[in-house]
């Protein structure tokens, strides 16, 4: 007999638990039948969890207790606000489970239901970024009574995090900047430093440029470019760079980023931001 799956264990626990009053299926699992979006082999569970108890977190026990002890466990901070997000390895397969306090969510929904607000900007942060996760779609285990309109009204009216046009030429101005940065390290021969900033800084503002003209045009769009070359390969291609395993190959790599920054920019905003000339740096050729 094949052993449940982890998703399974633990949505049957929090049906089941008292100090749980929300369970929601999250990310690719909550797609499932989706050919494009949906899960696949490797597809981890994802997970929100509202509880009164969020310190049981703090470890791996509660998933020992449930007979999935983790290979490897780590509790860090979420994106929802005052959240926090528990990742855990285990030999039948990888988790997120970001966890809510009860209370706190409880006011949060109680205020939008009332046709508000929140005016404190984390809380609103925290909307925005709950409005992100959803996009993606979620299934509600546990607690539809009580948060199924709240979830509802911030899926369909508040809008996830979005760049405007400002946003973008902003993007784009620090885009150059860490550029620079990048090719006078490469003259130095700090390779390495040049190899983190192609990655952590260029490529991921790429993305983040991609992912904006994506969600414009209204086509299917995640954020940290998941499902990418599934989704559409040819833009895949757009943020594929060539080997950087040496000077040479990071000083093409950039050039690349370059070219599909400038590209990217130009399809979003069109002549209101122009790539500055730089030949005066030494750095032409861009």
């Amino acid at each position: 007999m094949k052993p449940a799956a982890p998703g399974d264990l633990i949505a049957a626990w929090a049906a089941a638990e008292p100090a749980i009053t929300l369970c929601v299926l999250i990310g690719s699992q909550s797609r499932a039948g989706d050919p494009a979006t949906g899960p696949d082999a490797g597809s981890d569970w994802d997970f929100q969890l509202a509880t009164a108890a969020p310190g049981r977190f703090a470890d791996g026990a509660w998933l020992a207790a449930l007979g999935l002890p983790p290979l490897a466990y780590a509790l860090r901070p979420g994106r929802l606000g005052s959240a926090l997000k528990a990742t855990a390895v285990t030999a039948r397969g990888e988790l997120d489970v970001v966890v809510l306090p009860a209370e706190p969510l409880r006011g949060l929904a109680r205020l939008v239901g009332a046709g508000g607000l929140p005016s404190d900007p984390a809380a609103r942060q925290a909307l925005t970024d709950l409005a992100a996760v959803l996009a993606g779609g979620y299934q509600i285990l546990k607690g539809e009574a009580e948060f199924g309109a709240f979830y509802a009204q911030v899926a369909s009216a508040v809008p996830p995090a979005r760049l405007d046009d400002a946003a973008v030429r902003a993007l784009a101005e620090g885009w150059v900047c860490d550029y620079v940065a990048l090719r006078r390290r490469l003259a130095r021969g700090e390779i390495l430093a040049a190899r983190r900033a192609l990655h952590h800084q260029l490529a991921e503002g790429n993305a983040r440029l991609l992912h904006e003209l994506r969600l414009r045009r209204g086509w299917p769009s995640f954020p940290d470019v998941r499902r990418l070359e599934r989704l559409d390969a040819a833009a895949a291609a757009r943020l594929a760079l060539p080997d950087t395993g040496d000077a040479a190959g990071l000083h093409v790599a950039a050039q690349v980023a370059a070219r599909t920054c400038r590209g990217l920019v130009a399809e979003l905003i069109g002549a209101a931001w122009r790539w500055p000339d730089l030949t005066s740096l030494g750095l032409g050729g861009e």
